[in-house]
């Protein structure tokens, strides 16, 4: 794939000039000379709007933006690609970054001005995961990043007599166990294990890895058979569904929106899912039974360690606008203008938080976060949160997708834990 060199970026940014380029936010700079088309999933496409707006308005430029439902999105992006349109500035989730940045679709930006300063800002975990496979090149900069935490409903504990929140499995199970011997809920548990990929792979990983077992070996081969780690989580899990502690729709849930929508109701005592759902749980009244603040974090139970990942906003290869292209990724997904408007508006409006860790010195975070959420729990569960590099292998995404069934089947006792986890080492292998 071809790239421009800083050099080169430098000397063709048009009437900019080079200082304009490396200065730009801080003097008003001239209209952009073509428009740009910036396409995402669908997330409060309003508040993206509102960004869009922002950025036409400060910088003066064309932006066009578009939201696809993201059931669609990738495969959409990937069919426009293949019919020639090229959208300059695209989300872009963590599963397909390498896919497409192998396919040509993407290219990488540490060519571009700034991308070093933003780098050294970044946790080196979420750099790494930002990274194609090899690890010399930055394929995007951050639109998030999540992991998975333990949400519990601090009323019904209370009311059961539970003084304190599970710290490990063994006690979440005797209390959800106490709970429904006590009618106190008919399903304390509210597990994601919806059949998408957000839900139940990631919540696999998670439980595993609070276990202490590996889920790839360093060459990103599924090991799970091999880890009792990986029993031990399945096993608690088949427990748990034939006990009736969970709540079985979760499994027919579509997305891990829909099932943390059900915590809502205050029927359950722990749920665990993305970190950024706790904004709508515990900090919205409107829409939650538990807002505010009667559903609170604890560490994730085990060895405190789960599942963390990165999406990004990525710049199409093709684009013939990069300087622009890349003066809105910058704007999106760095700090464009000094101020980190829009990863610090995520932070504010939806709890979506980000690799960079000076944010979480803003006193305006910390007063917003603290209506919602313990801050300073929150970023020690990040020092627990584990990245994979198996999602850069081009097998992954079917993996994760197919993988799905086999693990809701362990769930559902359909299948003995030691065949179900023998069978996601062995779709692995006919998929690599």
């Amino acid at each position: 794939m071809k790239t421009i060199s800083r050099r080169t970026f430098l000397k063709t940014s048009g009437l900019l000039g080079a200082s304009a380029v490396l200065a730009d936010g801080l003097r008003a700079p001239a209209h952009a000379d073509k428009p740009i088309s910036f396409s995402g999933w669908v997330f409060k496409p309003d508040t993206v709007k509102d960004y869009v707006n922002y950025y036409n308005q400060k910088f003066h430029g064309q932006v066009n933006y578009e939201a696809i439902p993201w059931a669609q999105y990738h495969p959409t992006m990937e069919t426009r690609a293949l019919a020639g349109e090229v959208v300059d500035v695209m989300y872009c989730n963590h599963n397909n970054r390498e896919r497409w940045y192998e396919n040509g679709l993407i290219r990488a930006v540490d060519d571009l001005p700034g991308a070093d300063e933003l780098k050294k800002k970044m946790t080196p975990a979420n750099l790494d995961s930002l990274k194609n496979k090899d690890g010399t090149k930055l394929l995007g900069l951050p639109y998030f990043t999540s992991l998975f935490i333990l949400i519990y409903n601090e009323p019904m504990l209370q009311q059961a007599g539970i003084k304190a929140p599970a710290k490990s499995w063994d006690e979440l199970v005797e209390h959800c166990t106490k709970l429904k011997k006590d009618k106190v809920s008919d399903t304390p548990f509210l597990p994601n294990w919806n059949n998408s990929p957000s839900g139940t792979m990631p919540q696999f990983m998670s439980d595993c890895f609070s276990e202490g077992a590996q889920v790839f070996d360093a060459k990103n081969r599924v090991i799970v058979d091999q880890e009792p780690g990986a029993a031990r989580a399945m096993e608690r899990w088949q427990k748990l569904y034939k006990a009736e502690l969970v709540n079985p729709e979760v499994l027919t849930k579509t997305s891990s929106t829909d099932t943390h929508r059900l915590f809502w109701t205050g029927r359950y005592a722990y749920h665990t899912n993305h970190s950024y759902y706790l904004k709508t749980i515990a900090g919205e009244p409107e829409n939650s039974k538990l807002a505010p603040k009667k559903a609170k974090m604890a560490m994730y139970p085990g060895n405190g360690s789960s599942y963390m990942w990165t999406d990004s906003y990525v710049v199409n290869a093709k684009t013939k606008v990069l300087e622009d292209a890349w003066k809105l990724t910058r704007f999106l997904g760095g700090n464009l203008h000094g101020d980190w408007y829009v990863q610090r508006q995520w932070c504010l409006i939806s709890g979506l938080d980000n690799p960079y860790p000076e944010m979480y010195d803003h006193a305006e975070i910390i007063q917003s976060y603290d209506r919602w959420i313990d801050l300073k729990l929150l970023r020690e569960q990040y020092k627990k949160g584990k990245v994979i590099a198996a999602y850069k292998e081009p097998w992954y995404g079917e993996y994760d997708t197919k993988a799905v069934a086999t693990v809701q089947n362990i769930i559902r006792g359909v299948t003995t834990v030691p065949k179900g986890l023998k069978d996601l080492t062995a779709l692995q292998k006919s998929l690599a």
